[in-house]
C-alpha cells in the first residue's frame, strides 16, 4: 500500500476507535473554573487531594478522556473543576485541552488555581494562604553547576541572553514573568483576608523551631505575594535566598517570593495562548497557593533531612488542603452569586 493511502487508512481507524463526545446544542456557559493539580484516589470519599473538596460540591461528572480525571460541574452555579496533573507540562496540556473543548463556553470564565505549595519562612508560615500577583518561572534560564561558577557569583542560574546572574538591563521577561491582574488579586485578598484558617498543635510544633524567623512563627493567615514556579521540588536556604533574588530581579523589586510551586507558568501560558484565539480572557486568572511545608529547614536541620521527612509526609498537607477550599470558595461564591456584576467587568478593590 502506498504511503499516503496507508496514513489515511490508519487515521480513519484511529478516528473510528476514538470515543465519541457529543457536542451540546449550545456550549455550557462556565462562570468559574477551579484548577487543582493532584488528587490521591477517587473524586470523593477517601484520602483527599486538592480536587476532592471541590468535587464534593459539584454533582455532575463530565467525561474528559484527555485529562488526568473527569471534570466535575454544577449546572446551578456554572462552576467547573479540573485536575490538571502535577508539573508545568501536565498543567499546560490540560488547560489547552479544556480550553479547546467546544462543549464549554469559557469566554467569561474566571480561573481559580487552588493548590498547595511550599512557603518561604522569611515571608509566611505553614498553613497560610497567598493570593499571587506575579508568577516567576525558575526553569527558563542558563545554568552552570555551582562548583564551577566564578568566585564572585552567588548562583549558577543566569537569565537567558545574559552572561552572568542578575545582569542588567533586564532581558525580555515574557518567559520568566507572568504578571497577574493586581486589581483582581487585591479584590480577592480583601474579600478573604479575615478568613480563619486551620491551626492545631501539629502546625504549632512545625513552626516552633523557626526561631528568629518572625513570619514563620505566625499562625496561618491570608496574604499576598509572588510565586516561584518550576519543575524542581527544591529545598534549602541557599536556593531560598536565590529565589528571593530571582523574584526581585524579574519584578523590579515590586513583589516578594512567598510560595514555591510547579504548575502555574503552564496554566498562565496556556490561558495566554487561548486568549489569542478568543476562547478565554487570560486576565481572569486568580492563583491561590496554600502552604503545606516550608521551603527551608529550621536552624540545625540539613536540607537532606527535611527532604527525607517530607517524602514521608508533608506536615501541613491537610491544613493546606482545607485552607485552599476555605479561602477559595469565598471568592467562587461571590462571583457566582453576583454574576451580573462580574460577567462583563473584572472586580477590583474600590479606590479610597
Amino acid at each position: 500500500m502506498a504511503l499516503k493511502p496507508l496514513v489515511m487508512a490508519l487515521a480513519a481507524g484511529l478516528l473510528a476507535a476514538a470515543p465519541a463526545r457529543a457536542l451540546p446544542a449550545k456550549p455550557l456557559p462556565i462562570r468559574v473554573v477551579v484548577v487543582t493539580a493532584f488528587e490521591v484516589g477517587a473524586d470523593t470519599g477517601d484520602q483527599p487531594g486538592e480536587f476532592q473538596a471541590w468535587a464534593a460540591h459539584l454533582p455532575q461528572r463530565i467525561a474528559a478522556p484527555a485529562l488526568p480525571r473527569n471534570l466535575r460541574y454544577d449546572p446551578a452555579t456554572g462552576v467547573l473543576a479540573i485536575s490538571i496533573g502535577e508539573g508545568t507540562g501536565h498543567a499546560a496540556a490540560s488547560i489547552m485541552a479544556l480550553g479547546e473543548d467546544r462543549r464549554f463556553d469559557l469566554t467569561h470564565a474566571y480561573w481559580l488555581v487552588a493548590a498547595i505549595a511550599g512557603v518561604n519562612p522569611h515571608a509566611a508560615s505553614i498553613g497560610s494562604a497567598a493570593w499571587i500577583g506575579d508568577i516567576i518561572d525558575t526553569d527558563f534560564s542558563y545554568y552552570i553547576d555551582p562548583r564551577e561558577i566564578p568566585a564572585d557569583w552567588t548562583t549558577g542560574f543566569v537569565p537567558m541572553n545574559r552572561a552572568r546572574p542578575y545582569a542588567q538591563p533586564l532581558p525580555d521577561s515574557s518567559d520568566n514573568l507572568f504578571a497577574l491582574d493586581k486589581g483582581l488579586r487585591d479584590w480577592a485578598y480583601a474579600l478573604t483576608r479575615h478568613v480563619a484558617l486551620p491551626d492545631n498543635a501539629d502546625l504549632a510544633a512545625e513552626r516552633a523551631p523557626y526561631v528568629g524567623e518572625p513570619a514563620a512563627l505566625l499562625p496561618p493567615h491570608v496574604l499576598v505575594g509572588a510565586e516561584a514556579s518550576g519543575q524542581a521540588f527544591w529545598l534549602g536556604e541557599v536556593m531560598n535566598r536565590e529565589t528571593e533574588k530571582w523574584t526581585a530581579y524579574w519584578t523590579g523589586g515590586q513583589d516578594r517570593f512567598v510560595m514555591t510551586a510547579m504548575e502555574d507558568t503552564g496554566v498562565a501560558r496556556a490561558l495566554a495562548m487561548l486568549g489569542r484565539e478568543g476562547r478565554v480572557d487570560p486576565r481572569r486568572l486568580l492563583v491561590l497557593r496554600t502552604a503545606s511545608d516550608y521551603s527551608t529547614p529550621p536552624a540545625g536541620m540539613a536540607p537532606a533531612a527535611l527532604l527525607q521527612k517530607e517524602n514521608r509526609h508533608l506536615p501541613g498537607l491537610q491544613a493546606s488542603l482545607d485552607a485552599a477550599y476555605l479561602v477559595g470558595h469565598v471568592v467562587v461564591d461571590e462571583l457566582v452569586r453576583h454574576w451580573s456584576l462580574y460577567a462583563d467587568h473584572l472586580p477590583a478593590v474600590p479606590a479610597p
